[in-house]
C-alpha cells in the first residue's frame, strides 16, 4: 500500500484541476472518464449531503471520493478498468436519503463509499442490505449502524459508543472534570452520544449537573444556556453538528459561560473553528482524522489542501480522508483481488486488515462490520485542530 501512496501522491503533484463536485438535490452525477466509460468500468457509488444544513460534511466525502478515483484511474485503474463515480445528493435528509440510495441500486452500482448522518444511514443501509450492495459507511455513528445482521453493511469511522466512552475517560481522568453538563442535538446521533455518555459518566461516579437538548434547525439557545450557567459546569459536553454546535458555543461564551467543551467527531469539522473562532478555543474532541498523527497523513492533507485550493469552499481534510482511504485502501485492493462481483468483494472487505495513514496499529472489520481502531484526540489550539498528545 505504500508503493500505491507514493504512486498516487506523485501523480497528485502533476496537478489536475480541482472539479466542485455540485449537485442539484436528488440528482445522480456520474463523473470519471465520460469519453470511455463502458459496461466494464466499476461504477462506484457515494451518497453525500451536498445541499442542506450539513452540506460541509457532504462535500468533504465528495472531494474526498474524487481525488481518490481520479488517482486510481490515473495510475491505470483495477486491472485496466477505470472506476466511474455516481455521487447522489440526499440534502442530508433521511427522507431523501431513502430516494438517494434507491437511485444508486437502479443505476446498478458495484459498491456504495458514502453516507453522511447516523439519521439519513439507518434510512438508508436496509435497501443496500436489500439489493446485495456493498455499503461502506464513512460518515455515521450511531451504534445500531453495524450489527450481527448487516450482511453488506461495512464502516470504518468509530461508533458513538466507542468514541463516548473514550471521550468520559479523558475527561474525568485526564482533564480531572467533574462537573460535568450534557448539551445535545435531539436527533438519532445526539441522543446516542447523550445516552451512551451519561452512562459511561455513571460508571465514572459522575452525574452531571445538568442536560440539556435542542432541536438541529434552532438558533435561539439563550434558555437552555441559562439552566447550564447555573449549574456551573467545568465542562460541558456538545453532542451535535455544524451548523447549530458552533451557535450554542459562541451564544454560550456571550453569557460568560467559561466551561471547556468537550465532544465527539460530529464536531471535528473545521467549520466549527471558522464559524467559532474563539469560543471553540480549547475544546476537545475525537476525530476521525488527524494529519498529526504519521508524515503520511501530513502529506495527503497537504495534496488535498493544494487539490481543491480557490474554491468557494475551502478544502477540509477532516472530513474528505475517511472517503479517501475507504476507497483507495479498501475497496480499491479488495476489487483489485476479488473483482466486482458483490458477493466476492464484500467477503474481501470483511476480512481486510491493514495500516492507513493518520491511524495507529492494524485495523480490521469486526463480525459486525465495524472496523475496529485506536481513538484520535484533538484540541482546538490557536485556531487548529491540534494532536491531544498527552492521551494518545
Amino acid at each position: 500500500m505504500e508503493r500505491f501512496f507514493r504512486i498516487f501522491a506523485a501523480l497528485a503533484q502533476l496537478g489536475r484541476a480541482g472539479r466542485v463536485l455540485a449537485a442539484a438535490a436528488g440528482c445522480v452525477c456520474a463523473l470519471g472518464s465520460p469519453a470511455t466509460a463502458q459496461a466494464a468500468d466499476i461504477t462506484l457509488g457515494v451518497i453525500a449531503g451536498l445541499s442542506g444544513p450539513a452540506a460541509s460534511y457532504g462535500l468533504g466525502i465528495a472531494r474526498g471520493a474524487e481525488m481518490a478515483v481520479s488517482e486510481i484511474n490515473a495510475a491505470g485503474g483495477i486491472r485496466g478498468r477505470n472506476i466511474k463515480l455516481v455521487v447522489v445528493d440526499d440534502a442530508s435528509s433521511p427522507a431523501r436519503s431513502v430516494i438517494a440510495m434507491r437511485r444508486l441500486v437502479d443505476a446498478n452500482v458495484d459498491l456504495i463509499v458514502g453516507g453522511w448522518g447516523s439519521s439519513q444511514v439507518l434510512a438508508n443501509m436496509s435497501i443496500a442490505e436489500q439489493a446485495g450492495i456493498p455499503y461502506i459507511v464513512v460518515g455515521a455513528t450511531h451504534p445500531q449502524i453495524t450489527g450481527a445482521q448487516n450482511r453488506w453493511t461495512f464502516r470504518v469511522i468509530q461508533t458513538d459508543a466507542t468514541m463516548t466512552e473514550d471521550l468520559v475517560r479523558i475527561v474525568t481522568g485526564n482533564l480531572g472534570m467533574k462537573r460535568i453538563a450534557v448539551i445535545y442535538d435531539s436527533n438519532d446521533y445526539g441522543v446516542a452520544n447523550r445516552r451512551v455518555f451519561v452512562a459511561a459518566l455513571a460508571r465514572a461516579g459522575v452525574k452531571p449537573v445538568e442536560v440539556q437538548s435542542y432541536q438541529a434547525a434552532d438558533r435561539d439557545f439563550s434558555e437552555l444556556l441559562a439552566r447550564i450557567r447555573a449549574a456551573n459546569p467545568d465542562a460541558i459536553a456538545l453532542f451535535g453538528t455544524i451548523p447549530a454546535a458552533p451557535e450554542i458555543m459562541n451564544q454560550a461564551r456571550a453569557l460568560g459561560i467559561k466551561a471547556r467543551f468537550v465532544g465527539t467527531g460530529g464536531l471535528a469539522n473545521e467549520a466549527l473553528i471558522s464559524s467559532a473562532p474563539m469560543a471553540a478555543e480549547g475544546a476537545v474532541l475525537t476525530t476521525f482524522f488527524s494529519e498529526e498523527v504519521d508524515a503520511e497523513a501530513r502529506a495527503w492533507a497537504d495534496l488535498y489542501r493544494k487539490e481543491f485550493a480557490g474554491q468557494l469552499e475551502p478544502p477540509r481534510p477532516v472530513l474528505a480522508a475517511w472517503e479517501y482511504r475507504a476507497i483507495r485502501d479498501i475497496a480499491a485492493p479488495c476489487l483489485m483481488r476479488a473483482g466486482s462481483g458483490r458477493a466476492r468483494l464484500r467477503d474481501c472487505i470483511a476480512n481486510w486488515r491493514g495500516t492507513l495513514f493518520g491511524t495507529r496499529g492494524e485495523l480490521y472489520f469486526d463480525q459486525t462490520g465495524q472496523l475496529i481502531q485506536q481513538s484520535v484526540f484533538v484540541e482546538v489550539r490557536n485556531g487548529a485542530f491540534r494532536l491531544l498528545r498527552s492521551v494518545n
